[in-house]
Order: C-alpha cells, then structure tokens, then sequence
C-alpha cells in the first residue's frame, strides 16, 4: 500500500461514548506481532499539560550521547500538521515509505483478530513494532488520553512521568479532578518508578494512593527538573549506561508551543495552550513580554475544553478577544460561542471563519498577535502565516483532508 492508502486505513476515530476502552484487543494485536512492547525499555508519560515538551526534552536528554545511547526512539500525539510527526528515532521522522510497509504489516495482524482499532491503538501498535526493527535502546512514549486505558498503557514503562493534571476530556476520564488524576496515575507499575511534577492536594493524594495499592515509588520534584531526574533515575537504576547529565536540560522548541514569529511588521505568538492552567502560563509571558501593548488574541478550542475559564484569563482592557472555530471535528462550533462568558474589560468578537480571523489579525492596528486555545489553532495558524516548507504543506493538507475528510467524519 502506498502512504495515503496508508494513512487512510489508520483513520479510525474512536467516540467518547467507547471510552473507557479495554487494553486487551491491543494486548491480542500486539501478541500477533510478537510482542513488540517487550522489545526495549520504556518511559512513559502522562498528564494535562507539557507531555510532549517533557517527552521531547527526555529524548533530546538521552540523545545527547549517543555513544552511550545510539538509538532513542519518540512517540508523541497529536501531530501538529503530518502524522509521521508522531514516530521519531533520533529526531528522524519516520519514512512514508516505512510507514505504509508498516502498515501493511499491522493490517495483516488485525485480520488475525477479532476486533475494530481506533487510530491511537493502530498508531501505537505501529510505533511500537517500528521501534523492535529499528531497535532501539529506549522508546519515550506520551500517552493520549488519561493513562490507565490509554493504548500507550500496553507498555510495561520502567518509569512513569507525570505533568501537572487538570480538569479535561471530562465526558471520557468521569468529570472529577480525582477521577481524572485516578486515571493519568494508572501509567504507574507495580513496584515501579514515577516522578510527578507538583499537584494540587487532590491530584497528589490519588498519585499517592495509587503509588501505594502498587508498593511503586513516587517522587514528587519541580516540572522543569523531570527531564533531568528521569535521565539520573534510568541511569541510577542501570536501565542505561551511565553518561554525564548536564546541569540543566537546554529548552526544547517546539513547533506551536510559544512559538514566537514576525510577519508584516506584527509580532505573533503561537501557542496550543487549551487548559486553563496553560491560559494563565499564556497570560504571564503576554504581560512580561508586552506589559502594555493592546494585543487581539484569537482563540479557537475544542468542545471538551473549559471555555470561559479559558476566555476570562484574558479579560483586560488591552486585549482584543476573537472567538472563531477550529479545524476537525472536536471544535467548539462557532454556534456556541454565545453562551455567557462573564466578561467585564475585555472587547469580544466572532468570526467563525479561522482563517478570515487570522489574515485580518495581520493587517489590523494591534502589533501583537496571539493565536490560542489548541493545537489544532496553532497548526493552522503556523500553516496560514506560512511557517511550512511547500513539501510539509502538501502533506499537511492531505492529512487534514483524511481526518477531517467525510470518509473519516462518516465513521465517528
């Protein structure tokens, strides 16, 4: 099969009413293949906000040398523009060949059992059987969503990560911060490994508990010191060859993640933030970086995600709101941008046409520019500002046009 036909048979949606979802038809394709999650070891890592950038920061971390660790494979979701961003082997994006030979490899163990896999499974499976042929030495893996059914939970991980847990995918993970936290803490191992960032007083005593049912050990550090502990913890405990760590992990730039350009004279700022943590980390670099200036923000979010707690994190004189609708099937269509925002200083606008909302942006009287509320907006947003090479364009378009296709919508 070629990498469209490819990618189009890997666009399996799964519905919020299927969730929670038993591992065990994953746990039957994976056995088909042999048993790919037993090939390398694994750090796992979950939470609301920062996966990927933890994820990303690991990988970078132990790709630092590697005479010690050659081969450092990396999964992450969602993508930003093309699928194949979310396999990597030492920051090299998996082939479009590979993975339609990949695929083709899948689809002949799924015939062999009796069940329908969402997207996330057959990615899952797929990344993982790519890592056994490639071998490597360690595979960072981000998990999708919650953690306890999340496909990525297959893996038997020698230490579990987590970023700070929110309020999110509530219809999915029970609508309670301490079932959500319940079902993020699920990553952890029986007598395993886990370095939390810190939590509030709920989240913490449920990771505690759960630490505790598995006789697991959880330490609690400061977010930006995970990166660097997981590398101590994995070479303490000779999972790999010990290296010199530097003191401190160099940021890791990602793509849609504050990501800061200059276009037509105007300052514009990229972000996926899409909680309402995330929003006020958002809010705090506007008012460092910009203290004073009027700034429209333009923010497109998703139907799961806490709107006027988002909205409100920016309600000041200066900012310039414009709700509009973002790509896919999961965005808050603009019909519901009515209901009450509680507002009092901001100035709010609606133009549900994302793309409109972001050309106009650029020629209005505001010199700065934010584009927020999910990654989906800052993919547009990085793909209607011109950040894409012609050839990631393409592909970006022919993904989109697959998952966000009838053929797709037609199978939710």
């Amino acid at each position: 099969m070629d990498y469209l036909h490819a990618l189009n048979t890997i666009a399996r949606p799964i519905r919020a009413a299927d969730f929670p979802r038993s591992l065990q038809p994953l746990h039957q394709l994976l056995a088909v293949l042999n048993y790919p999650q037993k090939a390398c070891p694994a750090v796992v890592v979950a939470g609301s906000v920062g996966k990927g950038t933890i994820a990303h920061q690991v990988a970078s971390l132990l790709n630092s040398n590697q005479s010690v660790v050659p081969r450092v494979g990396l999964y992450t979701s969602p993508h930003l523009h093309i699928f194949r961003e979310r396999f990597a082997i030492n920051g090299t994006l998996i082939s479009q060949q590979t993975f339609a030979e990949a695929m083709t490899t899948i689809q002949t163990a799924v015939a062999r059992t009796p069940h329908r896999y969402s997207t996330f499974e057959l990615a899952t499976a797929l990344a993982l059987w790519w890592f056994r042929e490639e071998k490597v030495d360690i595979a960072i893996m981000e998990i999708g969503i919650g953690g306890r059914d999340d496909a990525v939970n297959v893996v038997p991980n020698q230490l579990a990560l987590i970023t700070p847990i929110e309020r999110e995918h509530a219809v999915m993970l029970g609508g309670t911060l301490s079932s959500i936290a319940a079902h993020k803490a699920g990553i952890i191992q029986p007598e395993g490994f886990a370095l939390s960032a810190p939590q509030s007083t709920e989240v913490t005593a449920v990771l505690q508990q759960e630490a505790a049912a598995r006789h697991a050990h959880l330490t609690i550090l400061p977010a930006e010191e995970l990166a660097l502990a997981a590398g101590s913890n994995l070479i303490e405990r000779r999972i790999i060859p010990s290296f010199s760590l530097p003191e401190s992990i160099p940021p890791v730039h990602l793509p849609g993640r504050m990501e800061q350009i200059t276009l037509n004279g105007k300052t514009i700022l990229i972000d996926g933030a899409h909680t309402h943590r995330s929003a006020q980390r958002l809010r705090r670099t506007i008012d460092q970086r910009w203290p004073e200036q009027p700034i429209r923000i333009i923010i497109g979010i998703l139907k799961d995600k806490p709107l006027t707690e988002f909205i409100t994190t920016f309600d000041h004189p200066r900012f310039r709101l414009v709700l509009t609708q973002t790509s896919g099937h999961r965005a808050l269509p603009a019909d519901q941008f009515t209901q009450p925002l509680h507002l009092d200083s901001s100035s709010l606008t609606i133009d549900p046409d994302m793309n409109h909302a972001l050309l106009t942006a650029v020629e209005s009287a505001e010199e700065v520019i934010i584009a927020t509320g999910s990654l989906r907006t800052a993919a547009v947003a990085r793909e209607v500002y011109g950040l894409l090479t012609p050839d990631e364009y393409i592909e970006s378009q022919q993904t989109r046009a697959i998952f966000e296709g009838s053929n797709y919508l037609a199978r939710l």
